[in-house]
């Protein structure tokens, strides 16, 4: 598979195997000019692309009523070709529009095309009364259970590193990088958070998560779930990460709502809070590593509320 991605130029790539490919191309936006990636696809240069979004991953451009995503890194563009093949098997058994995504590869760089989706981010709740707020949670919920049922299998993943190990390398990152910049105390409250969750994490349940389930990736037109989008996360998980991530956006009450639907025990509950404490201390991390010091100081003063 690996040598007929080299003979294509302009092809989808079809599968998530083009892994070793990735590696051996060169990541990052700066790559190609904008302008002749959207010349090489074909797509008019008038009205100009729009820059709807920029992350840690990529960057994301609206034009002619598609998306076009340029991952910034090597690991996006491997990330970006896993979600492709993730969606095509997702896509036909969720209740709401998601990405048909369409990779492509322009001398050596991966993008990533789909149509718009109905909808706007959800930013906030900011003028949905409580009853609004009842029906967007139903919604949410309808999505989650419906993704979460999925077999495990139904997506390609990695061979998965055993939760311990994985979360105990996330504690050695934070205490060589991110705890150094924290106050004494709330590392103190840290460690024994990490001690707790530690000694539980190699029997957490397993689904088929999103991942990345935040505010920014829920799509609402007219107070209803239009959409969801980025699937780059997407594989086997405990399912609390996923509420963790819509509470870290829209808090605890709105969240209360969404679990309503479900029926989660004290232990999901506390996962989700301890993976909402990981986010920050993610961010710290990102930005130590990206020489990005606003991300850090946003991660450290998540700490000092």
């Amino acid at each position: 598979m690996t040598n007929a991605v080299k003979d294509l130029s302009l092809e989808p790539i079809a599968t998530a195997s083009v892994e070793r490919e990735v590696d051996a191309t060169r990541g990052g936006t700066d790559a190609m000019p904008l302008q002749r990636i959207v010349a090489e696809l074909g797509l008019p240069s008038e009205p100009p692309a729009v820059l709807i979004g920029s992350g840690q991953n990529s960057v994301a451009y609206e034009l002619d009523g598609r998306i076009l995503r340029l991952p910034r890194h090597c690991g996006a563009e491997r990330d970006l070709v896993r979600e492709a093949a993730a969606l095509r098997a997702v896509r036909p058994l969720l209740p709401v529009p998601v990405p048909d995504l369409e990779v492509r590869r322009i001398d050596g760089q991966f993008v990533s095309l789909h149509a718009k989706i109905l909808g706007e981010p959800l930013s906030d709740l900011t003028g949905l009364r409580i009853g609004a707020q009842r029906v967007l949670a139903a919604d949410l919920a309808a999505f989650l259970k419906a993704l979460h049922s999925l077999p495990i299998d139904s997506v390609e993943a990695e061979p998965a590193e055993a939760s311990l190990s994985e979360w105990n390398g996330l504690l050695a990152q934070c205490e060589a990088v991110a705890f150094p910049l924290l106050s004494p105390d709330v590392v103190t409250g840290l460690r024994k958070r990490f001690s707790d969750f530690l000694a539980t994490c190699d029997a957490l349940p397993q689904c088929l998560i999103h991942g990345d389930f935040g505010t920014g990736n829920i799509l609402v037109d007219r107070g209803r779930l239009s959409g969801v989008i980025d699937f780059s996360g997407c594989g086997p998980g405990d399912p609390a990460y996923d509420f963790a991530s819509l509470a870290a956006g829209l808090g605890d009450p709105f969240v209360d709502l969404v679990l309503a639907h479900f029926s989660p025990d004290t232990a999901a509950r506390d996962r989700m809070g301890f993976y909402r404490m990981t986010f920050p201390l993610l961010d710290i991390l990102y930005g130590v590593e990206n020489c990005d010091p606003e991300t850090v100081r946003a991660g450290v003063h998540a700490f000092a509320a």
